[in-house]
């Protein structure tokens, strides 16, 4: 298919309509009068709907081949749709959250966990996810925090290129690929207040050091398309912002795809006061350089005329739809308008057991202990009492699970009475007590519902909902026993009030279809807890934003100084470090050295420590390098992870852990935006996690 050809073929009409994208349902419904209303909505005309370029979400294979051929019957040039959706954490077979992804520390399982879930999506016909997310947050009040991989710029940068390593494979043109959308470009995880859809305002060097990275990451790795974010940058939303989309994405990242907007966001440049109209928004759209507004339809309405006023000339449309047919051509749609749908393998590959079994091995390994007073692992003999608002409920998928089904996932009951002696259970509602005391261990399962993070579900109040801190503190003033708390969240929580009123805190974030049976083997000790938390819990909500890599103060805290920087009625730390998260086993770190305590320009620096499992048990530690520079052109953070190994030890077992450093580990953004890096002093520091660290001094020097 030679693509210039083809372009030279199209009518003003049909180029503009390759920049839209629809839901499916304006092609399955079959008479006049169910159209009518959706396109109503839109202000199109059913002639305009065969004239689109993408579908937004689609259902099933069957679904899929109906809407293209329905479209392509009624098509021209028989140019195909391109089917795109949200598969964020899973198809049907669901995996954990993204947090909670990051926090196993593991680039391997977060390519599986994309592979598994594009080799699913891919049997319906989707061609594109709107995937991975690597908005950088520091703010646990904003509800997309449980699509992030947290507060870290260098973890944003691998994860987000590991998976899109798994998405898009060996190639998009293959039948079990995907091509992969990284989102919100850009910084929209700094929305003031943790409030969704919010102002945001930072400085071009704190995008760039920063919000940039893995956007990076993602389009190094070859990520497809690009989604523009719904909030504004210097005054401009992103979406029309030509700083943002001309310059940085397209100059600085070199980015050479194709750029959708997110939701209506076209549209909502009007809200945000920058537009007047539909038509300017539309201008400003092409202008800026969006390829497809997504369930809009400004560019339908408006370009033709934008066109015979002069306000923008054809050949800019020509190079939008030029990306639109590049991708449809890469994705291999040209060749097979139904690349991948197939009901056949649909029935095969969708939830099958193999990808269920993977979903287990990773859910085990996301999950955080964030405490353990000498209560668990516990043996399949000791008395269990299971409480709590999570004891029978099996949502355990989270948000952006929107194929997934939680009927098909067993609840921690049902695993926990195969697996254990469990004597009790109750969901929270009129507890008998002397049940409860007749148990060995309590364990009581709390958190957030579903709905309580994700898209448009910010919250002020991170504590525990519903009363569970009162029925917690219930529990531990009218029993002895020790207990157990299993959280279920979608964020950071602010546990102040109820940390020391349990002996072990095991963090499950939303742990997707086979949460359960993990949960299960990790108290059980079947399986050694390893992950560790990407974003730091809070003490209170006043610490928020509350990250290990600040900036230094003029006036850092001193215990004995009254004009430092701290609080008067709270510890400045937070309660659950970056990089935090306890294993069975008892790691002791030693001998951290380096090769040389000079570096030049073009050398390596070897750095080593030993780390020895002081304890019995098979147990994998993330042993994590951090930096700081003493003396920069601009102020630099305090430290700042630059590599991290998850090793697995045998018992007693001492390994020496080495990282290579080089000048790319010690560069940063200057005040003109260039990466630089200075002679002088850096340290390297090395531990478990963020809080916990040996440091040693190494002199840089910029000669070769």
């Amino acid at each position: 298919m030679d693509l210039n050809v083809l372009l030279k073929t199209l009518s003003l009409d049909e180029k503009i309509g390759q920049l839209m994208m629809v839901p499916p349902h304006l092609f399955i419904q079959s008479s006049d009068t169910e159209l009518m209303g959706p396109l109503k909505a839109l202000g199109i005309s059913k002639a305009d709907i065969f004239k689109t370029g993408s579908i937004l979400g689609i259902g099933s294979a069957q679904e899929m081949i109906d809407v293209q051929t329905i479209y392509l019957e009624s098509s021209r040039h028989k140019i195909p749709l391109i089917f795109m959706a949200d598969i964020i954490h899973g198809y049907e077979t669901i995996f954990p959250v993204p947090l909670g992804l990051a926090s196993s520390f593991n680039e391997d399982l977060l390519e599986m966990v994309a592979q598994i879930s594009a080799v699913e999506a891919s049997t319906a016909g989707i061609q594109v996810t709107f995937a991975p997310m690597v908005d950088l947050v520091r703010d646990p009040r904003w509800g997309r925090v449980v699509e992030s991989f947290g507060e870290d710029s260098y973890l944003a940068k691998r994860f987000a290129a590991a998976q899109v390593r798994g998405y898009q494979g060996d190639g998009v043109d293959k039948p079990e690929n995907i091509a992969a959308c990284v989102k919100h470009f850009a910084a929209y995880g700094l929305s003031e207040a943790g409030k969704d859809y919010n102002t945001v305002d930072l400085s071009r060097l704190n995008l760039f050091q920063n919000y940039l990275s893995g956007f990076k990451g993602a389009i190094d790795a070859g990520a497809k398309l690009v989604m523009t974010s719904f909030n504004i940058f210097e005054g401009m939303p992103a979406t029309i912002n030509k700083y943002l989309l001309q310059e940085v994405l397209r100059g600085s990242l070199n980015y050479k795809g194709t750029i959708i907007s997110d939701y209506a966001s076209l549209k909502e440049t009007i809200t945000h006061g920058v537009k007047s109209n539909e038509y300017e928004a539309a201008v400003a759209g092409v202008h800026a350089g969006l390829n497809i507004e997504m369930a809009t339809a400004l560019y339908i309405k408006n370009l033709k005329d934008a066109v015979e006023n002069g306000d923008i000339i054809e050949e800019q449309i020509d190079a939008l739809v030029m990306d639109v047919l590049k991708l449809k051509k890469e994705c291999g749609l040209f060749d097979n308008p139904y690349k991948g749908a197939s009901i056949e393998k649909e029935k095969q590959l969708v939830h099958a057991d193999v990808h269920l079994d993977k979903a287990l091995s990773v859910a085990q390994e996301s999950i955080v202990l964030l405490k353990n007073r000498d209560l668990l692992p516990i043996n399949n003999q000791t008395k269990i009492a299971l409480i709590g608002r999570y004891a029978n409920n099996p949502n355990m998928n989270g948000p952006w699970s929107w194929h997934g089904s939680k009927h098909l996932n067993n609840t921690l009951s049902d695993v926990f009475k195969k697996d254990m002696n469990l004597i009790y259970v109750n969901d929270g509602s009129n507890l008998d007590y002397e049940k409860l005391k007749a148990a060995d261990v309590i364990l009581i399962a709390s958190g957030e519902n579903e709905k309580d993070s994700g898209e448009a579900h910010s919250k002020a109040n991170i504590k525990l909902p519903y009363n569970q801190e009162g029925f917690i503190k219930a529990v531990r003033d009218r029993t002895t026993q020790p207990i157990g708390l299993l959280l279920f969240n979608g964020r950071p929580l602010d546990l102040s009030n109820i940390v020391d009123d349990v002996d072990a805190i095991v963090e499950c974030f939303f742990p997707g279809s086979m949460g359960a049976q993990a949960i299960s083997n990790i108290i059980l000790g079947k399986v050694n807890p390893s992950a560790k938390l990407t974003m730091s819990f809070p003490r209170s909500v006043g610490q928020i934003p509350v990250y290990y890599n600040h900036l230094p103060t003029g006036r850092p805290f001193h215990p004995h100084g009254e004009y430092t920087s701290f609080y008067l009625d709270l510890d400045h730390t937070p309660l659950f470090p970056f990089g935090y998260g306890l294993s069975y086993c008892s790691f002791k770190y030693d001998n951290f050295r380096c090769s040389n305590n000079r570096l030049k320009m073009n050398e390596t620096l070897i750095v080593s420590v030993d780390v020895t499992n002081r304890s019995n048990r098979i147990g994998k530690e993330v042993i994590q390098l951090y930096v700081h520079d003493h003396f920069a052109e601009v102020s630099r953070p305090l430290k700042q992870l630059i590599d991290f190994k998850k090793v697995s030890f045998n018992p007693y077992e001492t390994k020496t852990i080495e990282f290579i450093v080089t000048k790319d580990n010690l560069q940063y953004y200057d005040g003109n935006l260039n990466l630089r890096v200075d002679s002088g002093t850096f340290s390297l520091m090395v531990g478990p996690n963020s809080s916990d660290l040996q440091k040693l001094e190494f002199e840089f020097f910029k000669e070769v």
